[in-house]
């Protein structure tokens, strides 16, 4: 029998915010007026780990196992008609923790019966209750052996004055066996690491890249490019962000909080990987954000990549070109190439990375990073030293200076492949930019080295999808004798309509890609015209498939 039904129906049924299962702990709904518990005993781990194997797809669950945390979302349940919840998981070793969100949309004409967090005239004294455990139809199943009493299913009464006490915070508990379960209190530091590793890992079984603390505000994290605050989480005064900090802080970087100066370091947290801290003091005193690098890369495949964008992670010398605007995901791009080729190949691979985010183990390659922290000049040092260790494979995370894509061009014409990543908004962009990097005097030469050695390029952008979350429209161009000939004799105001034509061979505008979401409903049809870079073509575009643009065509 499934329980997620009775789990649901817990969360409406008390008006709750969210359902929390916690192994070892009792399972509880989170409300406006407080912690109410489900049950009077803990889950055990096969409890836990059953709700999760119903609640979560076979490829959710992969990516709990392989990365320790993941999301889903319920929507379309016939029997909570208008309600929608997220699944959130993660795990670190036997400790598991689920958190069902529930996302509650009112009718613009419904009004609550009663004011919130208010107790009904006639309870009085209004003394608020400590958590009640209540049991809702189906959640016994949740422990194998049958409950010791009805009793045990039965909501307690209410306690006298005489006998309550406190309600604990309405927390998810950490993730990790820590200190905090012995039976002696551990001291302030190890109280301190626990609160962060908690935060982290609430962060990152969201989906969050980036977790905030500040002073006088709640902590905040970053998903899918938007903040948010945690809700379930106190305010912050200036002396808890200061613990945190000075816990996790080298010594070194001490006396930089102490004056007001930034400082970054690296820490590493088991099961949930490296995290690239740094910290700062504004008006409101000392705080800190975090930045939490994935523990594996992220594969061509769950990045959705097509064929012949693979096919260029296969080429044994060339330039391919990752753009895309600011936070767009070109990182997280030619990290997933990268890790084709350390499947696929056996090369050196040298990468040079402002700062390393995901770190790449040995498979069929040998791959190498480097971080390179100043500006263009220390990259182009990197890049020297690093061409002399005789690479089959270069990647340049960014490329700003017409010194540095020399170096690259040169690379290729000996025989290499090599990625960059350069800022633009479409193809015709990040070429035309490479270009203008150089003097007047030696565009022409340039134009020529592009058209022998380019392979390719790939131009990302990030769109908001429409029940959440965000995916990746790619435009391709493949350099075929039409796209070289064009880059050649400097006509590159004619690369769109190249593009256009390519289709056969591969080639995607970016408007073709943006077009499909609109269509399919995954994306609205402002937000793609918004990253439309054409968007008098790309209204063309879905008229043509009979897709109706009045509402933004005025913005035409």
């Amino acid at each position: 029998m499934s329980l997620v039904p009775s789990l649901l129906r817990a969360i409406v049924t008390i008006d709750g915010d969210a359902l929390v299962l916690h192994v070892g702990d009792k399972p509880y709904v989170l409300s406006a007026s407080g912690q109410v518990d489900l049950a009077p005993r803990g889950l055990t781990y096969d409890a836990v780990a059953g709700v999760i194997a119903q609640l979560l797809p076979e490829e959710s669950q992969k990516a709990l196992q392989e990365y320790g945390a993941a999301q889903h979302e319920l929507s379309d349940l016939a029997e909570f008609p208008g309600e929608h919840f997220n699944v959130v998981a993660a795990r670190g070793g036997d400790d598991v923790w689920v958190e069902i969100r529930r996302r509650h949309q009112i009718s613009a004409g419904e009004l609550p019966s009663e004011p919130p967090n208010e107790l009904p005239e006639e309870s009085t004294p209004r003394v608020p209750l400590a958590p009640r455990p209540m049991e809702f139809p189906g959640v016994s199943a949740l422990w194998s052996e049958s409950p010791a009493s009805s009793e045990s299913a039965a909501i307690e009464s209410p306690q006298s004055d005489s006998d309550y006490e406190p309600p604990q915070p309405a927390v998810v508990l950490p993730l990790t066996k820590s200190p905090m379960r012995s039976d002696s209190p551990p001291p302030l530091a190890a109280q301190a690491l626990s609160g962060l590793d908690r935060l982290l890992r609430l962060a990152a079984a969201r989906g969050a890249s980036t977790l905030y603390l500040s002073s006088g505000t709640r902590p905040s994290i970053r998903v899918d490019g938007e903040l948010q605050a945690l809700e379930s989480t106190p305010v912050l005064g200036p002396n808890d962000v200061e613990s945190l900090l000075l816990t996790l802080m080298p010594e070194r970087n001490a006396e930089a909080l102490r004056t007001g100066s930034t400082s970054e370091w690296i820490c590493d947290f088991p099961d949930l990987g490296r995290v690239r801290c740094m910290s700062f003091r504004d008006h409101r005193g000392p705080g800190g954000v975090f930045r939490i690098m994935p523990t594996r890369a992220v594969t061509s495949q769950q990045l959705g990549l097509s064929r012949e964008i693979q096919e260029l992670a296969a080429e044994a010398e060339g330039l391919v070109l990752v753009a895309g605007p600011r936070s767009s995901g070109k990182r997280t791009l030619m990290s997933a190439l990268v890790d084709l080729i350390n499947r696929t190949r056996h090369a050196h691979v040298i990468t040079i990375e402002r700062e390393i985010n995901v770190v790449h183990e040995r498979a069929s390659s040998f791959v190498s990073q480097r971080e390179a922290h100043g500006g263009a000049d220390e990259m182009l040092d990197v890049a020297r030293a690093a061409l002399r260790e005789d690479p089959d494979v270069l990647v340049l995370e960014s490329v700003r200076s017409a010194e540095l894509m020399n170096l690259a061009l040169d690379a290729t014409a000996s025989g290499r492949l090599v990625i960059c990543g350069f800022p633009a908004h479409n193809a015709t962009g990040a070429v035309d930019g490479i270009i203008d990097l150089f003097p007047p005097d030696a565009r022409r030469q340039v134009q020529i080295a592009l058209a022998q050695n380019l392979r390719g390029v790939i131009v990302q952008v990030l769109l908001n999808k429409t029940g959440g979350g965000r995916l990746a429209a790619r435009e391709l161009l493949l350099n075929t004798p039409a796209v070289a000939s064009v880059i050649a004799e400097g006509k590159t105001s004619q690369l769109p309509l190249v593009l256009e034509g390519g289709r056969k061979h591969g080639m995607v505008p970016l408007n073709d890609a943006l077009a499909g979401f609109v269509q399919s409903g995954a994306v609205d049809l402002r937000e793609a015209f918004q990253r439309s870079q054409d968007r008098a073509g790309f209204l063309a575009t879905l008229q043509r498939q009979g897709i109706d643009t009045s509402s933004v065509e005025r913005f035409a």
